[in-house]
């Protein structure tokens, strides 16, 4: 008796592979970056060509920033304030997502505690931060305590709501399991309630991420005149302007890698959500 020849997994899914249509250049990774190359080059070109004939004051080409980057690089006259600021987004982070998870929780969980918290996670959500910072200012002077107040003002928000919203969306059938196996409050919590609403708290996080540097250089530029925004302050004073160019750049840099991290980790910390499903 003759069995039927079954194909292996892997030719199979190679010869699917092979079936798909190539996606435009575009599309391609070697197609984004060649465009975000050419972009780059653009734009610096035309900087350069506007900012020569400019003074010095107004603006500096990016050959002189260029220079002025090497020069506080190797000097490591950069290393301090941008260790300054990184303690500051790293403690201030911390602490928001210590703060905001437990609240989301409660408020998702419990509707009596939601009523009560609610109409003032909304109003200090919406309300412009720096319209605190002379009042934190008295409170808690110019030192690291008023960066981290600043930080967690600025960073608790995205993660309270969107651990409250996770919670909300936990499917009730569940938490009904749970329920018909007798199982506490606090079990419930941690083996049902907290693995189904991770999504949403990864999310926040990385929300708070974003918010948590916005807060740091803002908190140095307008207040303590430390870290990365008090060198901007600092450089500007003086009108150094290709100086002041270099913490902008490393502050633009730890924004981007704060985004790259933020979606990797948001991916491998939940596989089962949709971004992680994209990067398959």
């Amino acid at each position: 008796m003759a069995f039927p020849r079954v194909e292996a997994p892997a030719v199979a899914l190679h010869a699917e592979r092979e079936a798909r249509p190539k996606a435009p250049f575009l599309y391609r990774p070697i197609g984004v970056w060649t465009v975000r190359t050419v972009t780059a080059a653009i734009l610096l070109g035309a900087w350069q060509l506007y900012a020569r004939d400019l003074p010095r004051a107004l603006a500096a080409p990016p050959t002189e920033v260029a220079s002025a980057l090497w020069r506080q690089v190797s000097s490591g006259s950069i290393g301090g304030p941008l260790e300054s600021s990184m303690i500051a987004l790293s403690l201030g982070f911390l602490l928001s997502v210590a703060v905001g998870i437990p609240i989301g929780v409660a408020m998702g969980r419990w509707r009596s505690f939601e009523h009560v918290v609610d109409p003032y996670v909304s109003f200090l959500y919406a309300l412009p931060h720096v319209a605190f910072v002379p009042l934190m200012i008295v409170w808690f002077g110019f030192e690291l305590k008023f960066r981290l107040a600043y930080v967690l003002l600025s960073a608790v928000f995205p993660v309270i709501i969107n651990t409250m919203v996770g919670v909300k969306n936990v499917d009730p059938q569940l938490l009904d399991v749970g329920t018909s196996f007798c199982a506490g409050t606090p079990r419930v919590l941690r083996t049902i309630v907290l693995p189904a609403a991770s999504p949403y708290i990864v999310a926040g996080a990385r929300q708070a991420f974003s918010s948590a540097w916005v807060g740091v250089v803002v908190a140095e530029t307008l207040a303590t005149q430390d870290g990365l925004g008090g060198l901007i302050t600092h450089y500007g004073n003086f009108f150094l302007t290709a100086d002041m160019y270099v913490p902008i750049i490393f502050i633009m840099v730890i924004a981007v890698t704060i985004q790259a991290i933020a979606d990797f980790l948001q991916a491998r910390l939940t596989p089962w959500s949709n971004l992680a499903r994209r990067r398959r």
